[in-house]
């Protein structure tokens, strides 16, 4: 299909309801995804739901500050939302949703009833919000049928990675992380946009800056990627992160098509009598399947969108 991505964004129709950063106008569609419609309504509530989550107060600035990126956010979900469906993926994920909105109920001290009662006092569709982080584990689950035959790992080098750490006698660190992931276009634009990244980490603080730019699935929990086990991570990247304060953030790292921000926010190091050899190797092998997941992820969405039609209004 031809390339019709239209981002000429100009939402002037999208502040709606009684709210003095959302003037009151009709509600109406402001773009055309495929067979899908993104209405400001919808807009209204994806950057009300960014600022809440991010905890960021709801005023006019903060409102034209993420509206294009939450517009990039809507259009990537409408996609992901037409090709599960395409593709028949039941969206069956109640045990990791659950999981993920407990961890945001606990931000707040209350459990995940209690979370949708905030969300409907700070007028914010939580129905809508929950479909977003269901689409996202069931596109998770698509990536991962489409595209488990072709990851390949090398039993000898994970086996000789797990030998060299017996042989040493190390003990081992675990690192907990925030990531950004920006998908690269290989053109002039990317140097600006790591740049401008730079930039709103100092502004926003990480997390924020995350869920606003982010391109891994992680951004909908601000980049969080929680304790991560030094063996379970590549070389390039543990040797980036054992050199790293806490506190720190990363230069961005480069593989493939994407560049990386790394925050460390905390390290602990288990002793080796305490350590399970059978759980390292598995995680080994899990973070190595989660590299190429996360990339078929961004390839896979970037094919479909080049070939979508997308008119903004």
């Amino acid at each position: 299909m031809k390339h019709n991505f239209f981002l000429k964004i100009s939402l002037i129709y999208f502040f709606i309801l009684t709210n003095n950063a959302f003037p009151l106008t009709q509600n109406k569609i402001i773009a055309n995804v495929q067979n899908q419609i993104i209405s400001s309504y919808e807009l209204k509530n994806k950057i009300k739901a960014i600022l809440f989550v991010s905890k960021q107060e709801l005023n006019q600035d903060n409102v034209n500050f993420y509206k294009q990126e939450a517009m990039r956010a809507l259009i990537d979900y409408k996609l992901k939302k037409e090709e599960i469906t395409k593709f028949n993926i039941v969206i069956d994920n109640n045990i990791q949703t659950d999981n993920y909105l407990k961890n945001l109920a606990s931000r707040y001290n209350t459990n995940i009833e209690g979370l949708r009662k905030i969300f409907v006092s700070n007028n914010i569709d939580f129905e809508m919000y929950l479909d977003e982080i269901k689409i996202e584990f069931a596109w998770q689950q698509l990536i991962f049928n489409l595209y488990k035959d072709k990851i390949s790992l090398n039993n000898n080098e994970i086996e000789e990675e797990l030998n060299n750490f017996v042989k040493k006698k190390e003990n081992i660190d675990e690192y907990k992380l925030l990531e950004i992931e920006l998908l690269l276009k290989n053109n002039s634009e990317d140097k600006g946009e790591i740049e401008k990244v730079k930039k709103q980490i100092d502004l926003l603080c990480f997390e924020n800056t995350a869920i606003k730019f982010s391109t891994a699935s992680s951004a909908i929990d601000g980049g969080n990627l929680g304790w991560i086990n030094s063996k379970s991570l590549s070389n390039k990247i543990y040797n980036i992160v054992k050199m790293m304060q806490v506190g720190e953030v990363s230069q961005p790292i480069f593989q493939g098509e994407t560049a990386t921000f790394l925050k460390l926010t905390d390290k602990k190091s288990l002793k080796k009598n305490n350590i399970n050899l059978n759980e390292i190797r598995e995680k080994i092998i899990v973070s190595k399947k989660n590299e190429y997941l996360s990339l078929f992820s961004n390839n896979h969405l970037s094919k479909i969108k080049n070939n979508a039609l997308i008119q903004i209004k």
